[in-house]
């Protein structure tokens, strides 16, 4: 396993000296620098490589938002970290996009720590650096036009409501996961972490979600070819469909209020990498849909064409992000439970059962009939559970769900 390297940014002498106190038990695990201003740590980044960045948000010269923008674009693997007060929230609607993850200040020594050291987990989620580079320099997730524009029209009536934005973000895979990153970051602290949009929505405001939507642009439209635009509208479709499918798995089976959140949010996003997929590798998409087309599995198709599934690339978005460990495992496993240890049915096994309960994957099948691009259930993993049984029952629950 390799070293972590990480660099802290931080004009205040005595921030830097409380940091390297924090991370010096640390040292042995980790090779660490520390920079006095944006312009040092430019140049540090230009002398060796660094995994990770955590950086002030207010400093003078070169502020933390222009640091890791130029950060983003000389090293787009690396990790950007961005410590923030709560007087700042302007300034940090200006990073979205450029830092992965918001750390407010003062910042608990344990969540700087597990913040750090998930980063370095995450590094082994991908054994391709191409794809870790693409997935880390990526702004915002693509958006298809259809949905921008309904959602942009809805903000401008003065009557809009927190349900009705709801309404339409939370039919959005894209949208979902950008405003559940922000909310959920440690800039705003909050006791419990959100899991959908309504939820988000009442925390942000409709103020600031028109600011973060119109001015922040961090909702785009799709420019791509017509072909991955409309698969992209299907592949929205597809994961409310195996979200609400897994919701209702999960309440079949007595989960807890928590868990059965997590099984809607985990299976909203479960096709976030796909997106990713569509938007940047449009042409290596391609030659995986005529794999499967031709008859081959989707996920020997991915690994043979991407080194990596669109699960686990998106798990890798999503993680990096700071998205919730259950979220993230549960995306990561969609076609592999089995190879998860557990000691019963949970969240994993939910939202794999309504990936499959769901239908093919949207844009590989050529027809209703045609099974293209469905993933294996995985009569095994049930088996080890104890939940065989049930499949009749979830059966019957996934035809009840347009």
């Amino acid at each position: 396993m390799s070293t972590l390297k990480v660099l802290f940014v931080d004009d205040d002498p005595n921030m830097l000296a409380g940091l390297q106190r924090l991370v010096r038990p640390f040292r042995h695990e980790w090779t660490m620098r520390f920079a006095t201003s944006g312009r040092q740590a430019l140049v540090l980044l230009g002398e060796e490589h660094f995994h990770a960045i955590v950086t002030d948000m207010r400093m003078p010269d070169m502020d933390g938002g222009q640091l890791l923008a130029e950060v983003r674009k000389r090293h787009p693997d690396m990790v950007r970290l961005i410590l923030s007060g709560y007087s700042e929230a302007e300034a940090v609607m200006r990073t979205i996009g450029l830092a992965h993850q918001f750390i407010a200040k003062p910042c608990p020594p344990q969540q700087l720590i597990d913040i750090l050291n998930r980063s370095l987990a995450l590094r082994r989620l991908l054994d391709s650096e191409s794809l870790r580079g693409l997935l880390a320099g990526i702004k915002t997730l693509p958006t298809p036009p259809e949905t921008y524009l309904r959602l942009i029209t809805y903000l401008g009536d003065p009557n809009a409501s927190f349900s009705g934005a709801a309404s339409i973000i939370e039919r959005d895979v894209a949208m979902t996961a950008e405003l559940l990153k922000l909310t959920n970051s440690a800039y705003f602290a909050l006791p419990a972490r959100i899991g959908s949009p309504l939820q988000a929505i009442r925390i942000l405001g409709l103020e600031v979600l028109r600011s973060v939507v119109l001015q922040v642009g961090i909702f785009q439209k799709f420019r791509g070819k017509a072909r991955e635009a409309q698969t992209m509208e299907a592949v929205n479709r597809d994961s409310f469909r195996v979200a609400e499918i897994a919701r209702r798995i999960a309440r079949l089976e007595g989960f807890d209020a928590r868990a059965v959140e997590d099984c809607f949010c985990a299976g909203m996003l479960c096709s976030i990498g796909a997106l990713v997929l569509l938007d940047c590798l449009p042409d290596q998409f391609d030659q995986v849909r005529a794999r499967v087309q031709a008859g081959e599995d989707l996920i020997d198709a991915e690994i043979a064409e991407l080194g990596a599934t669109h699960f686990q690339v998106g798990a890798y978005l999503l993680g990096l992000w700071g998205f919730r460990h259950g979220i993230v495992e549960a995306v990561a496993y969609v076609d592999c439970p089995d190879t998860l240890p557990t000691n019963g049915f949970d969240v994993v096994g939910a939202v794999h059962v309504a990936r499959s309960l769901a239908g093919p994957f949207p844009g590989f099948a050529a027809d209703a009939h045609d099974e293209a691009g469905r993933l294996a259930l995985a009569f095994g993993y049930l088996e080890s559970v104890g939940k065989q049984d049930r499949f009749a029952a979830w059966l019957l629950e996934a035809g009840e769900v347009v």
